[in-house]
């Protein structure tokens, strides 16, 4: 920069001017050239007779340092402030992105313009041919004072104004086109007065000035918050990078533009459909192959691409944004031309859930919990997803928490050993990077691979799923932020091989009077102290006592209507002391997240809550109903009354009588009959069900319990009957006895002696020509 004196006029600049604008002014008036008006700033070297590089002006007009702008202040008479303003400097970081050190408009950054300008003829014929400084913006393309559609070209040359770099060694006219002739025959110029372009009128109330209105009123106070942005406001440069995005999309996928004619005139749609010029000259702008990724060369182009991208982005959330682009963009069939991989730079957050919003119907219902397309703000998993899901398998139990597994589980038609372990594995996927088998293997849930996509189908089927994914979302949350106080990891890892020997149960049950039954009343209450330390389903308790068959299931909870509070809390004091020998000591026996963070989100299952104990409490006590004929009544889940009953059991019944006791008849059987004493009548001597009943003075259904109890199995009547003497049969058929009075003695079932008679012909036997007649 050489050494700058006064000018001798002083031109005042205009508001809203650009720089070179401006010193080309000053030129015309003094009747120089601007290379002498430069160089008496001090901006360009004196006296020099080579023209000067174009990118030196360009430099000028996109930013100044601090010297030249001082030295502008000095000579021509702006303050220092007033010369920034003037620069393209001015919306760095609100409209477009400046590069300090290599001095230029990022053009692959929202819309960014390095060369060129649009114009309006009215605003240059009223000002005496002076340029305002944002119409080189990519996103000006209507004028707001004359309502008028920005113009592209010189309507002569057809060249951008301000794309070709000005001479400074010829007097340049104000308001007439400065792009070298057609011949480019230096030092012509084209000298086209612009104000005598024309330009197309628009409406006031149009959605194109809406537009541009809502583009100056975000350049102006530099953030975006209407709309989708009302809840999660952005800069301003983030607003034009979301609508950079949406416009190369709307641009490039929209299968019929008739669908873009509702948001401009008709006569814009024209224009932008019109194909460009297949003459290329030198200093022409390069045509852009992908249309949208850069400023539009066209107005109308910027201005139908703007105004359909505002129209989404207007909606009052991100998920009816997503279903205005998702309407815009899928064609007859539904098929939408976009896809998950699909990234764009420079782009906020909230676009990336209208990206998210728009695809959620076509997505996997694991991949919809992936980027929780339920949320209020749908994203994809961040850098940190790995780390963060690693951390919460430690907080999650391989079966979702009780509480939890009710609110969520539909009323019926959900499956407890299958919805728990698939919610649990559900909730691992918010958020993450993982897949559905992935997250089974870290909880070690015994769930097969396609039951992560087949439940979440039937759950969106029956209209349940987007509750299920927000309270699964607000859950993952609270564990990301609060953690859990069990470390789940360390309790699946446990060896449970130990747990509730029998000797420890006897002695227990004998502590607080409780019926300790045969081993199968112990095996189920260590199954249920299994799940209750280790999170894990009880069929994956060691197979000393897991519950691997349907009817070992059932009668697990049958069992879980004889807990009383005595014996809870018997089996939690051992609970705790089996954990301390494992090394446990600094974590609760067992914990649930508060369901009250989901207390505005519909679910389809109830809260526990909710649920009258003591009304549970005697239909279970009084009315002797099972868990599911409880549950019936009550309206609710088979598991939330299980639940409840795990948490709060119920009260033993009051004493009435040895008879109607519950559980006295089973008590009376095993003590009437001994294990040893039992595998004698029932296995040695084959004596019926009946028999035995009558002989111990109880009824039929005891023994069936004593038999699942003592797990006696015998073989059938096959090789029974070979314990009869046949001879002896014989002579008491031959007396006249009947086949009853014979059962009755012998305990044999009268089903048998008559097989008997029938197979071995024995008298007595009436045939059935005699039946007939009698």
């Amino acid at each position: 920069m050489t050494h700058a004196r006064t000018l001798p006029i002083r031109l005042a600049p205009q508001p809203g001017e650009a720089l070179d604008s401006w010193w080309e002014a000053i030129a015309h008036r003094l009747g120089t050239t601007t290379g002498d008006v430069l160089a008496s700033m001090g901006l360009l070297p004196r006296g020099s007779s080579r023209p000067v590089d174009s990118g030196i002006l360009r430099h000028l007009v996109t930013l100044l340092d601090a010297d030249q702008a001082a030295a502008i202040s000095w000579s021509a008479g702006p303050t220092p402030a007033q010369a920034h303003a003037m620069t393209l400097a001015r919306y760095d970081g609100r409209a477009h992105v400046v590069d300090a050190q290599r001095r230029r408009v990022e053009a692959r950054h929202v819309w960014g313009r390095a060369r060129g300008s649009r114009y309006c003829p009215a605003c240059l014929a009223a000002s005496g041919g002076r340029w305002r400084l944002n119409w080189r913006l990519g996103w000006s393309f209507a004028c707001l004072d004359h309502r008028l559609l920005l113009v592209d070209a010189c309507p002569r040359c057809s060249r951008m104004p301000r794309h070709f770099p000005t001479t400074t060694r010829h007097p340049l006219p104000p308001g007439r086109c400065h792009s070298p002739a057609e011949k480019d025959a230096p030092p012509a110029r084209c000298g086209q007065p612009f104000e005598e372009a024309p330009a197309l009128t628009l409406a006031a109330q149009g959605p194109v000035i809406a537009a541009q209105e809502l583009i100056e009123d975000a350049i102006s106070c530099g953030r975006a918050g209407f709309g989708v942005y009302q809840d999660h406001p952005q800069p301003s440069l983030a607003l034009f990078g979301d609508l950079r995005a949406l416009a190369c999309i709307l641009l490039r996928r929209v299968p019929d533009p008739d669908r873009l004619a509702g948001f401009a005139p008709p006569e814009i749609l024209s224009l932008h459909q019109q194909p460009l010029p297949e003459k290329r000259r030198s200093f022409d702008p390069v045509e852009e192959t992908r249309p949208g990724r850069l400023a539009p060369q066209r107005a109308a182009t910027a201005a139908l691409a703007v105004s359909a991208a505002l129209h989404v982005l207007e909606h009052g959330d991100v998920h009816q944004a997503g279903a205005a682009l998702r309407h815009l963009i899928s064609d007859t069939d539904g098929n939408i031309p976009l896809k998950v991989a699909h990234r764009w730079a420079h782009t906020s957050p909230v676009f990336d859930a209208i990206h998210l919003a728009a695809l959620a119907p076509r997505l996997k219902g694991t991949d919809q919990l992936r980027y929780r397309t339920a949320d209020r703000l749908p994203s994809r998993p961040g850098r940190s997803a790995a780390t963060r899901i690693t951390e919460r398998a430690r907080a999650i139990p391989t079966q979702l928490w009780p509480t939890w597994s009710a609110r969520l589980s539909p009323q019926n038609g959900a499956l407890s050993r299958t919805i728990r372990p698939a919610l649990s594995c559900y909730l691992l996927l918010i958020g993450g990077t993982g897949d559905f088998p992935t997250a089974a293997r870290l909880l070690r849930a015994p769930v097969e691979d396609r039951l992560g996509s087949h439940m979440t189908f039937r759950l969106t089927k029956r209209g349940h799923f987007r509750g299920i994914s927000l309270g699964l979302s607000a859950l993952a949350d609270y564990l990301d932020q609060e953690g859990s106080p069990i470390d789940y990891d360390r309790r699946r890892a446990v060896d449970y091989r130990g747990l509730l020997p029998l000797d420890t149960w006897t002695r227990l049950c004998r502590d607080i009077g409780f019926e300790a039954g045969g081993v199968r009343r112990h095996q189920f209450a260590r199954a249920l102290l299994f799940e209750r330390l280790s999170g894990l389903p009880a069929t994956l308790a060691p197979a000393a006592y897991a519950p691997s068959t349907t009817e070992l299931r059932t009668m697990l909870r049958t069992f879980e209507t004889d807990l009383t509070p005595a014996l809870m809390g018997q089996l939690e004091e051992h609970a705790v002391e089996f954990l301390t020998r494992h090394g446990i000591r600094d974590e609760p026996l067992s914990w649930q997240p508060p369901t009250d963070i989901v207390r505005d989100v519909t679910l389809p299952g109830c809260d526990l809550r909710e649920l009258d104990p003591a009304m549970l409490h005697r239909l279970i006590r009084d009315e002797c109903l099972t868990t599911a004929q409880a549950a019936r009544r009550l309206g609710v889940s088979h598991d939330a009354v299980r639940f409840v009953l795990q948490e709060q059991p119920a009260p033993p019944a009051e004493a009435k009588s040895a008879k109607w006791e519950r559980g006295a008849t089973v008590r009376r059987a095993r003590t009437a009959l001994p294990r040893d004493k039992f595998a004698r009548l029932y296995l040695d001597e084959y004596r019926s069900l009946k028999w035995i009943a009558e002989h111990a003075g109880v009824n039929d259904e005891a023994i069936k319990v004593l038999v699942r109890e003592y797990g006696m199995k015998r073989d059938g009547k096959a090789t029974r009957w070979r314990q009869i003497d046949l001879d002896w049969l014989r002579d008491q058929r031959a007396a006249g006895r009947t086949c009853r009075e014979l059962a009755a003695e012998t305990g044999f079932s009268l089903g048998m002696i008559s097989y008997l008679g029938r197979r071995h012909d024995l008298p007595g036997r009436r045939s059935g020509k005699n039946r007939s007649i009698s």
